[in-house]
């Protein structure tokens, strides 16, 4: 019994890991001057309307299962992004090289 209440923990644990992950990829993935705020739930519709047009290469049963995971990661990702959303804000409002530049005119 105990063993089953383990087992059960950690495909619960991978799965709540798993979760989330369109909005960390976004975000590395993503180029300095193209970050935009909630980037995570931009990939994951714009990634579930490709499998829904039929652009994807991949078979059905693959489509279905990736499409799953990407309609329950959304609620997560919206999470996500909103509490990280200050820091895109601060992201994109703020130069990369505005402290190397402030430096640079003394």
């Amino acid at each position: 019994m105990k063993s089953d209440i383990g087992i059960w923990a950690v495909v619960v644990l991978m799965s709540f890991l798993m979760f989330g992950c369109s909005s960390i990829r976004a975000r590395t993935e993503t180029p300095d001057k193209k970050w935009t705020v909630y980037p995570g739930i931009q990939l994951d519709v714009k990634e579930t309307g490709k499998l829904f047009s039929g652009k994807s290469p991949d078979p059905g049963w693959i489509d279905g299962v990736v499409a799953a995971i990407l309609i329950a990661d959304l609620p997560f990702s919206a999470v996500f992004d909103t509490v990280v959303a200050p820091y895109d804000l601060y992201r994109i409002y703020t130069p990369k090289n505005s402290g190397e530049d402030s430096e640079s005119l003394r």
